[in-house]
């Protein structure tokens, strides 16, 4: 069993094993579940960067003059909402 103390500032280290067998960086999130039999289970959270791609798209992603064009659509229909010319 791995061990660290609490600081006066409610403060750890992680010990090195601990770091090591969750792949944790520095700066790296951690998420906390609080279980009702008084344990805690803690998560590394995943960088943004390493999200990329894990997600599948129903459609192609638009270009980037589909976007300005979808923008410049959307603009027009607010100013007309609100009376704009």
């Amino acid at each position: 069993m791995t061990q660290s103390t609490i600081t006066d500032k409610f403060q750890t280290t992680i010990p090195r094993e601990v770091r090591e067998a969750l792949q944790l960086k520095p700066r790296q999130r951690l998420s906390y579940e609080l279980r009702t039999d008084g344990s805690v289970v803690v998560r590394p959270e995943p960088a943004l960067d390493e999200l990329f791609g894990s997600l599948k798209l129903r459609r192609p992603v638009a270009t980037t003059r589909e976007e300005k064009q979808a923008v410049r659509e959307a603009m027009a229909r607010e100013a007309a909402r609100k009376g704009t010319p």
